[in-house]
């Protein structure tokens, strides 16, 4: 008897846990927005940038299951961090969802109280291209809510100061255009460059002479992780899934992010919605501390 009741417990225990986290998948992982912390640490990273946080987020995808009052908490944990600069990676409406004046409505003032002093950039996803009317509404969202829209082009970020680093932005070549030679055209050598395009697979065109690190999403984590499965695993996001990739012979980073918004289902499961802050660091600063 003592032996059967143990193995009730324990098929109880795993029962309780398997339901546990089907819960958590379908009913709190969705909502709940992990913050990943990065460091870019760099000799081309200049001083006066030195301790500069800049917030990156992606597939929003408003409009399905990303409603306002998600988005409300998303806008909360952006401003509790107090970042510097702000990009966001693509995807601003879900593919499925109903994209008008109504909804343009609910999402420009959320994404317009989000506070960030050097500045706020985005660039194009695939569902930004689904229409000319929807890419007409995304542009002006973004307009509207203080974004600078990065496509196929590049900025400099300064910060109280004439030193600078390279934001450039790339158009998604899914049904859009990505031109990666007009996005480098006036990207120096000597300036650190932040890449940012919506699908990872992109990154193997970029030059690596001019590229010191990637920013992605689009895969969104696969949203269901389980060693080879994923739920979602769309097109130009197949040699480079999730996770951090060295590419070009160890000319930089790509870093794909899992994105805040669901699409399809409302579930997440081993891939955490999340916002990822990272924190300049000139190098020189890092080995003096070190000593």
């Amino acid at each position: 008897m003592k032996t059967l009741t143990k193995v009730l417990l324990v098929l109880a225990l795993m029962v309780s846990l398997g339901y546990a986290m089907y819960y958590d998948a379908w009913n709190v992982a969705p909502s709940r927005f992990v913050v990943r912390y990065e460091t870019l640490d760099s000799i081309f990273i200049p001083d006066q940038l030195n301790d500069v946080n800049i917030l990156f987020f992606s597939d929003l995808k408003f409009g399905t299951f990303m409603d306002q009052k998600r988005l409300e908490k998303l806008v909360d944990s952006i401003n509790d961090l107090s970042p510097d600069a702000v990009i966001f990676g693509g995807d601003l409406f879900d593919e499925d969802a109903l994209v008008d004046d109504n909804t343009a409505a609910m999402v420009t003032p959320l994404l317009k109280s989000i506070e960030a002093p050097l500045g706020k950039f985005a660039v194009l996803g695939d569902t930004d291209h689904r229409s000319d009317d929807v890419t007409s509404y995304v542009e002006q969202v973004l307009y509207d809510s203080d974004f600078e829209l990065l496509n196929n082009a590049s900025t400099l970020l300064r910060n109280k100061g004439s030193q600078s680093i390279t934001l450039v932005g790339l158009d998604s070549p899914l049904a859009g255009t990505m031109d990666v030679t007009a996005a480098f055209s006036e990207v120096s050598r000597t300036s650190y460059s932040i890449v940012v395009c919506h699908t990872p697979d992109a990154a193997d065109d970029f030059p690596t002479d001019l590229t010191n690190y990637v920013l992605s999403g689009h895969s969104l984590g696969g949203q269901v992780y389980l060693a080879n499965y994923s739920l979602y695993m769309p097109a130009m996001a197949q040699k480079y899934f999730r996770g951090k990739h060295t590419l070009g012979n160890n000319a930089f980073t790509l870093d794909i992010s899992s994105g805040t918004g669901t699409t399809g289902q409302d579930v997440r499961f081993l891939a955490n919605a999340e916002i990822v802050l990272y924190r300049l660091k000139h190098r020189a600063v890092i080995d003096a501390s070190s000593n």
